[in-house]
């Protein structure tokens, strides 16, 4: 899969991010959502993010990103008021958050989780990228779960272990997947 999406020309990418974050603008439980915690893309041509970052940051909600854990394999999350609060992290290169304490939110405090995937299937099984980040993290969220990716991330079946947590809507390109 991440060869399939570094694959991709400058012309597809955009064209499907752009109706990836029509899709995602168009759901209820985005619409309704105060505070979102969401990953900031940018790796590999992974669905975009900061469109929608920004158009919620507009909006007045709380946007929320994660920060990985140095030395673990967990995520604190925080509260950015714009994306210049972001920077590279020194474990991955990914755009993270500084840690603020007073910044630093629980994930009872949200109303929408949007998470990166390789690959997903209809049931909501997700792949990751392997670290475990996400896993106990997901646990501990009440509400939805949602992935974003592209239409041909989609696999018939993803196995998941004990520990996984499956997404309760994926939304892609061409359609927004409820799991029942």
């Amino acid at each position: 899969m991440k060869s399939l999406r570094a694959g991709m020309e400058m012309v597809e990418y955009r064209t499907l991010n752009m109706n990836i974050m029509a899709r995602c603008a168009e759901l209820k439980e985005f619409v309704g959502a105060r505070t979102v915690h969401i990953y900031v893309s940018s790796v590999n041509n992974e669905a975009d993010t900061l469109g929608l970052i920004y158009g919620m940051l507009d909006q007045g909600k709380k946007v929320v990103v994660p920060r990985c854990v140095p030395g673990k394999r967990s995520l604190q999350h925080i509260r950015i008021d714009s994306l210049d609060d972001l920077q590279p992290s020194k474990q991955y290169g990914v755009m993270e958050p500084r840690y603020i304490p007073e910044r630093e939110m629980h994930p009872v405090e949200f109303d929408l989780v949007i998470v990166p995937l390789l690959a997903f299937d209809r049931n909501g099984g997700r792949l990751g990228f392997g670290g475990g980040y996400y896993d106990s993290f997901l646990a501990s969220c009440s509400c939805p779960k949602a992935g974003l990716a592209y239409s041909f991330q989609e696999e018939e079946h993803i196995p998941l272990e004990p520990h996984d947590c499956a997404l309760d809507i994926i939304i892609t390109e061409k359609e927004i997947i409820r799991v029942l």
